[in-house]
């Protein structure tokens, strides 16, 4: 699976930001993550960026203050990366040398390319300094926008799944085409975190109520109204996707 995913993002390095960037619904799902970075980075700050890609966040990151060291599993996104230190290695199996971050982000849905996500988030947790930060987003299994996907794309054995294990091993509609994907519940998620030693802050949600399946949203994004419903929070557990903030105990 992951070479699946290695060998897209390589495909699509030089054109990542015209594919996403320029499409309404990825910039309300940026902005929005940026709103929660905006919260937790601070000047001179280390922060790991996992799944960095062609460096969007680390940017970001970098322009607040932040020292950010870049890490992707896609050799040809990290050479468009303009963050300063990059390194080539796989999320689930981070590098001995990556430790004492104030934050771990992994933003993108890095971990729905993960089957084994708990584990990953050990190796998130190592990467932490005690009291540091973890901030990822993660699509989810239960909610609006998942229930086109089982009743129109993806079958009812994969809303079984949903309800019954906590974890979907689909595929995703990308821009280019469909390659392997895992959505994980909320309450899989929080779960995950917990064995893993981080403790859940927030979790933020976006698109509550799609009126429209993702994969067309992805194409014209429609009805922006809706968005003020992320607002509220308590109904994360049932949003597309969710951005997820926990903490290292000190």
């Amino acid at each position: 699976m992951l070479e699946a995913v290695a060998k897209y993002y390589d495909s699509i390095a030089e054109r990542y930001a015209d594919k996403y960037l320029r499409n309404e619904y990825y910039r309300i799902l940026y902005r929005k993550i940026g709103e929660v970075l905006d919260k937790y980075i601070r000047p001179g700050a280390r922060v790991l960026d996992i799944g960095a890609g062609t460096g969007f966040w680390s940017t970001y990151m970098q322009s607040k203050g932040a020292l950010v060291e870049a890490l992707d599993l896609s050799t040809q996104s990290l050479k468009a990366c303009k963050c300063g230190d990059r390194v080539a290695a796989d999320a689930s199996r981070l590098p001995a040398r990556q430790r004492g971050f104030d934050v771990v982000t992994a933003l993108g849905s890095v971990y729905n390319h993960i089957e084994k996500v708990e584990e990953a988030f050990k190796e998130a947790f190592k990467a932490l300094k005690k009291g540091g930060i973890f901030i990822t987003d993660i699509d989810n299994a239960v909610c609006v926008d998942m229930m086109y996907e089982y009743f129109l794309f993806q079958g009812l054995d994969k809303l079984a799944d949903a309800l019954k294990k906590g974890v979907v091993r689909g595929y995703w509609e990308s821009a280019d085409g469909e390659i392997p994907f895992n959505y994980y519940t909320y309450f899989y998620v929080k779960s995950a975190l917990r064995r893993a030693g981080l403790e859940l802050v927030e979790a933020r949600p976006i698109y509550l109520m799609p009126l429209l399946p993702t994969r067309l949203q992805q194409r014209k994004m429609r009805a922006k109204f809706l968005e003020r419903l992320d607002l509220l929070k308590f109904l994360a557990p049932f949003a597309t996707t969710i951005i997820y903030v926990a903490q290292k105990p000190a």
